[in-house]
Protein backbone atom coordinates (compact mmCIF):
# COMPACT_ATOMS: atom_id res chain seq x y z
CA UNK A 1 0.00 0.00 0.00
CA UNK A 2 1.26 3.40 -0.92
CA UNK A 3 1.02 6.30 1.58
CA UNK A 4 1.68 9.89 0.76
CA UNK A 5 3.55 11.70 3.56
CA UNK A 6 2.99 15.42 3.58
CA UNK A 7 5.41 17.43 5.72
CA UNK A 8 4.63 21.10 6.25
CA UNK A 9 7.21 23.61 7.61
CA UNK A 10 5.73 26.62 9.37
CA UNK A 11 7.61 29.96 9.59
CA UNK A 12 6.33 32.58 12.11
CA UNK A 13 7.10 36.33 12.41
CA UNK A 14 6.53 38.43 15.61
CA UNK A 15 6.39 42.28 15.57
CA UNK A 16 6.14 44.44 18.80
CA UNK A 17 5.47 48.21 19.17
CA UNK A 18 5.89 50.34 22.47
CA UNK A 19 3.83 53.55 23.05
CA UNK A 20 4.39 56.11 26.08
CA UNK A 21 3.50 59.72 26.96
CA UNK A 22 6.95 60.82 26.10
CA UNK A 23 7.79 61.60 22.65
CA UNK A 24 7.18 58.68 20.66
CA UNK A 25 10.07 56.40 20.69
CA UNK A 26 11.33 55.03 17.50
CA UNK A 27 9.60 51.95 16.46
CA UNK A 28 11.70 48.94 17.09
CA UNK A 29 11.11 45.94 14.96
CA UNK A 30 11.67 42.74 16.79
CA UNK A 31 13.83 40.25 15.10
CA UNK A 32 12.06 37.74 13.00
CA UNK A 33 12.35 34.31 14.45
CA UNK A 34 11.95 31.49 11.99
CA UNK A 35 11.29 27.86 12.67
CA UNK A 36 12.12 25.30 10.06
CA UNK A 37 12.35 21.54 9.95
CA UNK A 38 15.14 19.89 8.01
CA UNK A 39 14.04 18.08 4.89
CA UNK A 40 13.73 14.35 5.40
CA UNK A 41 16.18 12.13 3.59
CA UNK A 42 14.90 10.83 0.22
CA UNK A 43 12.84 7.72 0.61
CA UNK A 44 13.07 4.71 -1.64
CA UNK A 45 9.71 3.15 -2.36
CA UNK A 46 9.61 -0.63 -1.96
CA UNK A 47 9.56 -2.62 -5.16
CA UNK A 48 6.12 -3.94 -5.89
CA UNK A 49 5.60 -6.83 -8.30
CA UNK A 50 2.69 -6.21 -10.62
CA UNK A 51 1.18 -9.46 -11.71
CA UNK A 52 -0.78 -9.40 -14.94
CA UNK A 53 -3.26 -12.13 -15.79
CA UNK A 54 -1.66 -14.64 -18.14
CA UNK A 55 -2.48 -14.19 -21.77
CA UNK A 56 -4.97 -16.74 -22.97
CA UNK A 57 -3.34 -19.25 -25.27
CA UNK A 58 -5.29 -20.32 -28.37
CA UNK A 59 -4.38 -23.89 -27.43
CA UNK A 60 -5.68 -23.61 -23.88
CA UNK A 61 -8.57 -25.85 -22.93
CA UNK A 62 -11.23 -23.86 -21.05
CA UNK A 63 -13.30 -25.07 -18.18
CA UNK A 64 -16.22 -27.31 -18.95
CA UNK A 65 -19.77 -26.32 -17.94
CA UNK A 66 -19.47 -28.58 -14.88
CA UNK A 67 -16.47 -26.62 -13.62
CA UNK A 68 -13.72 -29.08 -14.48
CA UNK A 69 -11.03 -28.83 -17.11
CA UNK A 70 -10.82 -31.77 -19.49
CA UNK A 71 -8.34 -31.74 -22.35
CA UNK A 72 -8.60 -33.92 -25.39
CA UNK A 73 -5.53 -35.87 -24.17
CA UNK A 74 -6.74 -36.37 -20.61
CA UNK A 75 -6.70 -39.81 -19.04
CA UNK A 76 -9.86 -38.73 -17.22
CA UNK A 77 -11.86 -39.34 -20.40
CA UNK A 78 -14.08 -42.37 -19.89
CA UNK A 79 -16.96 -41.84 -22.34
CA UNK A 80 -17.22 -41.12 -26.08
CA UNK A 81 -19.88 -38.51 -25.32
CA UNK A 82 -17.80 -36.40 -22.93
CA UNK A 83 -17.30 -32.81 -24.09
CA UNK A 84 -13.71 -31.64 -24.41
CA UNK A 85 -11.67 -28.76 -25.78
CA UNK A 86 -12.53 -25.12 -26.50
CA UNK A 87 -15.19 -26.03 -29.08
CA UNK A 88 -17.11 -28.14 -26.53
CA UNK A 89 -17.13 -31.12 -28.91
CA UNK A 90 -17.72 -34.76 -27.96
CA UNK A 91 -14.72 -37.04 -27.69
CA UNK A 92 -15.81 -39.30 -30.55
CA UNK A 93 -15.13 -36.47 -33.03
CA UNK A 94 -11.47 -36.15 -31.96
CA UNK A 95 -10.38 -39.56 -33.29
CA UNK A 96 -11.50 -40.15 -36.87
CA UNK A 97 -14.47 -42.44 -36.22
CA UNK A 98 -14.95 -43.66 -39.84
CA UNK A 99 -12.58 -44.62 -42.62
CA UNK A 100 -14.50 -42.85 -45.42
CA UNK A 101 -16.76 -40.19 -43.91
CA UNK A 102 -15.27 -37.20 -42.11
CA UNK A 103 -16.74 -35.01 -39.37
CA UNK A 104 -15.87 -31.62 -37.78
CA UNK A 105 -12.29 -30.61 -36.79
CA UNK A 106 -9.66 -31.53 -34.21
CA UNK A 107 -9.37 -29.38 -31.05
CA UNK A 108 -6.55 -26.81 -31.29
CA UNK A 109 -3.20 -28.32 -30.39
CA UNK A 110 -4.23 -31.94 -30.96
CA UNK A 111 -2.03 -33.73 -33.50
CA UNK A 112 -2.45 -37.15 -35.10
CA UNK A 113 -0.25 -39.36 -37.24
CA UNK A 114 -2.17 -41.84 -39.40
CA UNK A 115 -1.22 -44.63 -41.78
CA UNK A 116 -3.73 -45.49 -44.53
CA UNK A 117 -4.07 -48.61 -46.65
CA UNK A 118 -6.64 -48.85 -49.46
CA UNK A 119 -7.06 -51.82 -51.74
CA UNK A 120 -9.08 -51.80 -54.98
CA UNK A 121 -9.97 -55.05 -56.71
CA UNK A 122 -11.40 -54.43 -60.20
CA UNK A 123 -13.54 -57.01 -61.98
CA UNK A 124 -10.85 -57.35 -64.63
CA UNK A 125 -7.14 -56.85 -64.14
CA UNK A 126 -4.80 -56.72 -61.21
CA UNK A 127 -5.59 -55.04 -57.88
CA UNK A 128 -4.35 -51.59 -56.91
CA UNK A 129 -3.04 -50.59 -53.50
CA UNK A 130 -2.66 -47.11 -52.06
CA UNK A 131 -0.65 -46.11 -48.99
CA UNK A 132 -0.97 -42.70 -47.36
CA UNK A 133 0.97 -41.22 -44.45
CA UNK A 134 -0.99 -38.38 -42.84
CA UNK A 135 -0.16 -35.73 -40.25
CA UNK A 136 -3.17 -33.79 -38.91
CA UNK A 137 -3.20 -30.91 -36.44
CA UNK A 138 -5.99 -28.83 -34.94
CA UNK A 139 -5.47 -25.07 -35.22
CA UNK A 140 -7.09 -22.11 -33.43
CA UNK A 141 -10.22 -20.60 -34.92
CA UNK A 142 -11.79 -24.01 -35.68
CA UNK A 143 -9.28 -24.83 -38.43
CA UNK A 144 -7.59 -28.16 -39.12
CA UNK A 145 -4.60 -28.84 -41.39
CA UNK A 146 -3.71 -32.26 -42.85
CA UNK A 147 -0.58 -33.18 -44.86
CA UNK A 148 -0.25 -36.46 -46.80
CA UNK A 149 2.29 -38.52 -48.72
CA UNK A 150 0.75 -40.78 -51.38
CA UNK A 151 2.24 -44.10 -52.57
CA UNK A 152 0.75 -46.64 -54.97
CA UNK A 153 1.33 -50.22 -56.00
CA UNK A 154 -0.49 -50.70 -59.33
CA UNK A 155 -0.09 -52.25 -62.79
CA UNK A 156 2.22 -50.40 -65.17
CA UNK A 157 1.82 -50.17 -68.96
CA UNK A 158 3.08 -53.77 -69.22
CA UNK A 159 0.57 -54.92 -66.60
CA UNK A 160 3.31 -55.55 -64.04
CA UNK A 161 2.77 -54.45 -60.45
CA UNK A 162 4.93 -51.40 -59.75
CA UNK A 163 5.38 -49.17 -56.71
CA UNK A 164 5.52 -45.40 -57.22
CA UNK A 165 5.33 -42.17 -55.28
CA UNK A 166 2.14 -40.55 -56.58
CA UNK A 167 2.56 -37.17 -54.90
CA UNK A 168 1.56 -35.06 -51.90
CA UNK A 169 -1.76 -33.86 -50.59
CA UNK A 170 -2.83 -30.82 -48.50
CA UNK A 171 -6.19 -30.58 -46.75
CA UNK A 172 -7.75 -27.70 -44.81
CA UNK A 173 -10.99 -27.71 -42.82
CA UNK A 174 -12.92 -24.93 -41.14
CA UNK A 175 -15.91 -25.43 -38.86
CA UNK A 176 -18.49 -22.65 -39.05
CA UNK A 177 -19.18 -22.62 -35.30
CA UNK A 178 -18.53 -24.41 -32.03
CA UNK A 179 -20.17 -27.77 -31.59
CA UNK A 180 -23.98 -27.74 -31.19
CA UNK A 181 -24.30 -24.07 -32.16
CA UNK A 182 -25.50 -24.86 -35.71
CA UNK A 183 -27.51 -28.03 -36.47
CA UNK A 184 -25.34 -30.80 -37.97
CA UNK A 185 -22.19 -28.74 -37.21
CA UNK A 186 -21.30 -27.84 -40.84
CA UNK A 187 -17.62 -27.82 -41.74
CA UNK A 188 -16.02 -26.70 -45.01
CA UNK A 189 -13.27 -28.87 -46.51
CA UNK A 190 -10.81 -28.16 -49.34
CA UNK A 191 -8.04 -30.44 -50.61
CA UNK A 192 -5.31 -30.23 -53.24
CA UNK A 193 -3.47 -33.31 -54.57
CA UNK A 194 -0.18 -32.61 -56.33
CA UNK A 195 0.39 -35.74 -58.39
CA UNK A 196 3.20 -36.95 -60.58
CA UNK A 197 5.13 -40.17 -60.67
CA UNK A 198 5.98 -42.24 -63.75
CA UNK A 199 2.37 -42.23 -64.95
CA UNK A 200 2.11 -38.41 -64.85
CA UNK A 201 -1.40 -38.28 -63.41
CA UNK A 202 -3.20 -34.89 -63.38
CA UNK A 203 -3.52 -32.82 -60.23
CA UNK A 204 -6.82 -32.95 -58.37
CA UNK A 205 -8.80 -30.60 -56.14
CA UNK A 206 -11.61 -31.70 -53.87
CA UNK A 207 -14.34 -29.75 -52.06
CA UNK A 208 -16.59 -31.15 -49.33
CA UNK A 209 -19.31 -30.16 -46.94
CA UNK A 210 -18.99 -32.15 -43.72
CA UNK A 211 -22.05 -32.68 -41.52
CA UNK A 212 -22.34 -34.62 -38.29
CA UNK A 213 -24.15 -34.83 -34.97
CA UNK A 214 -25.41 -37.04 -32.17
CA UNK A 215 -28.89 -37.95 -33.41
CA UNK A 216 -29.71 -39.94 -30.26
CA UNK A 217 -28.06 -41.05 -27.08
CA UNK A 218 -24.98 -43.08 -28.05
CA UNK A 219 -25.77 -42.83 -31.79
CA UNK A 220 -23.46 -40.80 -34.05
CA UNK A 221 -24.13 -39.70 -37.62
CA UNK A 222 -22.11 -38.00 -40.37
CA UNK A 223 -22.64 -37.15 -44.02
CA UNK A 224 -20.30 -35.68 -46.70
CA UNK A 225 -21.18 -33.97 -49.98
CA UNK A 226 -18.16 -34.26 -52.29
CA UNK A 227 -16.89 -32.74 -55.53
CA UNK A 228 -13.55 -34.06 -56.88
CA UNK A 229 -12.13 -32.65 -60.12
CA UNK A 230 -9.01 -33.38 -62.18
CA UNK A 231 -7.33 -30.26 -63.58
CA UNK A 232 -6.05 -31.73 -66.85
CA UNK A 233 -6.16 -34.82 -69.06
CA UNK A 234 -9.65 -36.30 -69.26
CA UNK A 235 -10.72 -33.95 -66.44
CA UNK A 236 -12.48 -36.72 -64.61
CA UNK A 237 -15.09 -35.47 -62.18
CA UNK A 238 -16.57 -37.32 -59.23
CA UNK A 239 -19.67 -36.35 -57.30
CA UNK A 240 -20.25 -38.32 -54.11
CA UNK A 241 -22.55 -38.49 -51.12
CA UNK A 242 -21.39 -40.55 -48.15
CA UNK A 243 -23.13 -41.47 -44.90
CA UNK A 244 -21.95 -43.07 -41.66
CA UNK A 245 -23.78 -44.23 -38.56
CA UNK A 246 -22.10 -45.67 -35.47
CA UNK A 247 -22.69 -46.47 -31.83
CA UNK A 248 -20.40 -47.16 -28.90
CA UNK A 249 -20.22 -50.85 -28.05
CA UNK A 250 -17.56 -50.52 -25.33
CA UNK A 251 -16.78 -46.99 -24.18
CA UNK A 252 -13.37 -45.80 -25.38
CA UNK A 253 -12.63 -49.27 -26.79
CA UNK A 254 -15.00 -50.25 -29.62
CA UNK A 255 -17.21 -48.27 -32.00
CA UNK A 256 -19.36 -50.13 -34.55
CA UNK A 257 -21.71 -49.07 -37.31
CA UNK A 258 -22.28 -48.85 -41.04
CA UNK A 259 -20.98 -46.70 -43.93
CA UNK A 260 -22.30 -46.13 -47.44
CA UNK A 261 -21.16 -44.10 -50.42
CA UNK A 262 -22.93 -43.10 -53.65
CA UNK A 263 -20.65 -41.90 -56.50
CA UNK A 264 -21.04 -40.54 -60.01
CA UNK A 265 -17.96 -40.34 -62.29
CA UNK A 266 -17.75 -38.58 -65.65
CA UNK A 267 -15.05 -37.35 -68.03
CA UNK A 268 -14.80 -34.33 -70.30
CA UNK A 269 -17.07 -34.40 -73.38
CA UNK A 270 -19.12 -37.19 -71.80
CA UNK A 271 -20.72 -35.62 -68.75
CA UNK A 272 -24.05 -37.15 -69.67
CA UNK A 273 -22.68 -40.70 -69.44
CA UNK A 274 -22.01 -41.10 -65.75
CA UNK A 275 -20.60 -44.21 -64.17
CA UNK A 276 -22.60 -44.63 -60.97
CA UNK A 277 -21.40 -46.70 -58.04
CA UNK A 278 -22.78 -47.57 -54.62
CA UNK A 279 -20.93 -49.22 -51.77
CA UNK A 280 -22.16 -50.19 -48.32
CA UNK A 281 -20.56 -52.11 -45.51
CA UNK A 282 -19.80 -52.38 -41.80
CA UNK A 283 -17.60 -49.91 -39.97
CA UNK A 284 -15.46 -50.62 -36.92
CA UNK A 285 -13.12 -48.55 -34.80
CA UNK A 286 -10.92 -50.33 -32.27
CA UNK A 287 -8.94 -48.30 -29.72
CA UNK A 288 -6.08 -50.33 -28.20
CA UNK A 289 -5.27 -47.35 -25.94
CA UNK A 290 -6.92 -44.03 -25.16
CA UNK A 291 -4.82 -42.31 -27.85
CA UNK A 292 -4.58 -44.90 -30.62
CA UNK A 293 -7.24 -46.26 -32.95
CA UNK A 294 -7.74 -48.61 -35.89
CA UNK A 295 -10.52 -47.97 -38.44
CA UNK A 296 -11.85 -50.69 -40.73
Amino acid sequence: MFRNLLIAACIGAVTTRCVTAAPPAPVMNAPVVGFSQPEPPPQTLPEIEVRRPPEESPFEVPRTPTGGTIGWDSNAIYSDQQRVGPYNQPVWTTQRPWATTRVYVLPPGQAQVEQWYRATYPRNGKPKFRFLEEYAIGLPGRFQLDLYERWNVEPDENNNQEANHEGVQVELRWALADWDVIPLNPTLYAEWVERGGPQEKPNVYELKLLLGDEIADNLYYASNLVLEQETSGEREQELAWSHALSSTVIDRVLLAGIEMNLTSNTVQNARGSAEVGFTIGPSLQLRPTNRTFLDV
